[in-house]
Parts: C-alpha cells; structure tokens; sequence
C-alpha cells in the first residue's frame, strides 16, 4: 500500500525547532482508531543526514506498546544543518531494515515534532501511524493563542468547526465539502447567534467539561462536528489533539483528500 505522511505522499514530516528538544509521539492503530501494540521485537530509528556530506545522526525510537517515541536533546537538534534529510526506518524481527518514509526536515518556529498520519507496512493493510501528543511537561510561563473575530454567518454552536468564507463570515466546516479542504478552519470559542461576533480558535487549548475525548487526534467530521473517528471519504484535517478527556489542542494540520 502506499506511505503517506500527510500533505506530501511518500514523504516524512518531522520539524525541529532550534534550541527546543526533539519529541516525537506517534501510535499504532489497527484498524484506524485502535490503539494496537507494535510487533514484538520491532525496532526503528531516525537516520538524519545531509545528501553529499559526512553529517549524520541516528536517532534510536522507544518502543511501548502502540507508541513509539522520541525524546532527543536540544544539544542535538542544534547539530542539525538546515540542509538535511530525515530517514524513518523500520526493523521488523522477520525482515531487514528498511525505509519507511523519508523527506527534508522542517526547520523554523514551529513545535518540534512528528505531523500527520502515516499508513504502515504491516501485513493486514489497515494499519495507520497518528502522531499523538507527549505526557504532560513542567509548568511554563503560559502557552499563546490565536483567536480571531468574525461575523457569524449562520447560528453557531460553540465548541464547532467553521470555516471562514471570502465574505469574512463563519459558517460550519464539513469534511465532505471539498471547497473547504483549503479554507481556513477553525474551532468556535462559544455560540453565537446569525450576524453577531463570533470568536474562533486557530491555535491554542479549549477546555468543555461534557467532553469525553481519549488523548490523541481530534479530525473534522460533518456539519461542524469533532469527532476522533478517522473519515472514510471526503477529506481529513486534522483540528487538535485531546490532551485530556475534556480538553484539546487547537493546531491545524493541512488536509489530505480521500476521495
């Protein structure tokens, strides 16, 4: 079956963020939306490399039941030049090592980290890879938001996908629409009722105590709805990832289309 990681088929996103450390989360999921453990004996590592120098660093995975995972000092992400590749490689115990995705590694100002989801080469042909957020960390000094104000262009319920239209106006994102695949899209801060103000997350957490989510990928589903439900057809974004069963992480992925 084909290698997919996201925007880009065939291709690794991984970003690193200078002076910040390397983690990387993803899960196995067989069928999409199962948490199932890697094969006994598995092992992968990341080959980082500068095509035509003598740069190169290999970055070994813990493997733990379905997650596999990078923790890689900041020390070592500043060795990276901002010309190099990124390997992913797979060792399975009944096969040699190969390459299962590969691509320019993305340096700049966003997270570091793994972005999208990846089908994985195991023999029932329904495994994907989805990265999922890392345990919690140390207080900070506070996160930032991006929350942008709009015309309601329809009765909004909060806590709902909407995508902006070229009249400025919010209305409900739907995955099934394909003149939404590259609108911007985000989520509803609280109501709002036709023609008033409505205040939209772009980046940034949401908290809402009736939610039940399982930490991991938040997708757009139909008519505004969350849903942590791969979809089948139409096309996937992913919004957020749950980082608890009532909040989540508004942070947009760029969408793939399915059909």
């Amino acid at each position: 079956m084909p290698l997919e990681l996201g925007w880009t088929p065939d291709q690794l996103r991984l970003s690193l963020k200078p002076g910040t450390d390397f983690q990387g989360r993803v899960e196995l999921q067989s069928p999409p939306g199962t948490p199932t453990p890697w094969p006994a004996g598995t092992a992968a590592w990341l080959r980082l490399f500068v095509p035509g120098s003598a740069f190169e660093a290999i970055w070994p995975a813990t493997i733990a039941g379905a997650v596999m995972s990078w923790l890689q000092p900041s020390t070592d992400v500043d060795q990276v030049p901002l010309t190099a590749w990124a390997e992913l490689v797979l060792d399975y115990p009944s096969a040699p090592p190969f390459v299962w995705l590969e691509g320019p590694i993305q340096t700049g100002c966003a997270s570091s980290g793994f972005g999208y989801i990846a089908a994985v080469p195991l023999p029932d042909g329904t495994a994907v890879a989805v990265p999922v957020p890392g345990p919690a960390g140390p207080p900070g000094g506070g996160g930032s938001s991006v929350i942008v104000t709009g015309t309601a262009g329809l009765a909004l319920s909060g806590h709902r996908a909407v995508v902006r239209q070229p009249d400025g106006s919010f209305v409900y994102a739907d995955n099934t629409n394909p003149a939404h695949l590259a609108l911007p899209i985000g989520i509803t801060n609280g109501a709002a009722a036709a023609g008033d103000p409505v205040q939209v997350v772009m980046v940034g957490e949401l908290t809402e105590p009736s939610w039940s989510w399982t930490p991991g990928p938040v997708f757009l589903g139909t008519s505004g709805a969350l849903t942590q439900t791969v979809p089948g057809a139409g096309f996937l974004a992913q919004l957020a990832a749950a980082t608890a069963a009532t909040a989540i992480y508004v942070d947009r992925s760029p969408s793939v289309a399915l059909t």
